[in-house]
């Protein structure tokens, strides 16, 4: 695993403070709901397959490196879709189905699950394809996430994190302030994520990127997520600006109603509660009723498109301090 990770560490190395739009950074990921990368080990062995197994109703499009192995409702609430023309189908599941399951398709694509197992209803039209390209290179997507977990997770914090008690909002809310009208970057603990007697409410000017990285292994949201003091749900594009990062995390869990997108390459993510976002994970389990509200905010570049400017070497000193954090951690935990 140190290589692989020594690997990640030294391509994020180059980061420079430039942003674009999400679509390069988290490329054809960005038009999925639900996508499960699967892990590997340095020699390519399979860790986590890359399994989606939600039996939730799906908004939007979902995309496994395995297998979808729950039958579930998918592509009903496409919504504006900006990042619709870079997928291929509205369903992936690598390596077919179980034998059984049953799936509604509501959306007017196809579907790409090899082999005769499992059945599908179009309800818009659309077919299945049993061979040929499934339009995602999971692996190259797979490198290209990891390293972007890192590189968000070694970004300095611009927000502050202000706790309970803010004076002119709820006492009870978990108080993230940012101020930028760009890019506000806040780090919390998996403690501060898990507090069930304590929202969080992030206060940022609407329209600005928000990138919440979040510390810990097993990280769990205990209760509700707030943006400027309301709590959205459903088809909202009110947090499609922001991002959860979980760059150590094996496990992620949403106990509570979330709005906003989640990067956790290495984590199993699950869930009881209402979500909307993108959700990319290792792999994925029973979750809520899923809302595809596309993320739609402006990140860092990926690394690999970055040459450092000279201006920006100064950065490195803190940068690669967290970086080689992060990847210890995740040696460690390999």
């Amino acid at each position: 695993m140190k290589s692989r990770y020594a690997a990640i560490l030294i391509t994020s190395l180059a980061v420079a403070p430039a942003l674009c739009h999400a679509d390069p950074i988290l490329g054809v990921a960005n038009a999925y709901n639900l996508v499960a990368l699967g892990t590997v080990d340095s020699h390519g062995n399979t860790l986590l397959a890359g399994n989606i197994s939600t039996s939730a109703d799906i908004g939007g499009r979902v995309a496994a490196s395995n297998m979808v192995l729950s039958g579930t409702t998918i592509g009903s609430t496409l919504n504006s879709d900006p990042f619709g023309s870079l997928a291929m189908f509205d369903v992936v599941s690598t390596k077919g189905l179980s034998a059984g399951e049953q799936f509604n398709i509501n959306s007017h694509g196809n579907v790409y699950a090899p082999g005769a197992n499992g059945s599908f209803n179009f309800n818009g039209g659309g077919h299945r394809v049993t061979t040929g390209s499934t339009g995602i290179d999971f692996n190259t997507l797979r490198s290209t996430l990891d390293a972007e977990t890192f590189s968000l997770a070694a970004l300095a914090a611009t927000g502050q994190v202000l706790g309970t008690n803010q004076p002119g909002v709820n006492p009870s809310f978990f108080v993230l302030k940012g101020s930028s009208s760009i890019l506000n970057i806040f780090d919390i603990t998996a403690a501060e994520l898990a507090d069930t007697n304590h929202p969080i409410d992030i206060q940022a000017p609407v329209g600005s990127t928000i990138i919440v990285n979040v510390s810990g292994t097993s990280d769990t949201l205990g209760t509700g997520l707030y943006y400027n003091e309301n709590q959205n749900s459903g088809d909202s594009s009110a947090g499609n600006d922001i991002l959860f990062n979980f760059s150590d995390a094996t496990s992620v869990t949403i106990n509570g109603q979330f709005n906003a997108s989640i990067l956790a390459p290495f984590a199993i993510l699950s869930g009881s509660s209402q979500m909307g976002g993108t959700f990319i994970a290792a792999q994925i389990g029973q979750t809520g009723e899923v809302h595809n509200d596309e993320f739609t905010g402006i990140l860092p570049q990926s690394p690999s498109a970055v040459t450092p400017e000279p201006t920006g070497l100064a950065l490195f000193g803190t940068g690669a301090l967290m970086l080689i954090g992060a990847a210890k951690r995740r040696i460690v935990n390999s």
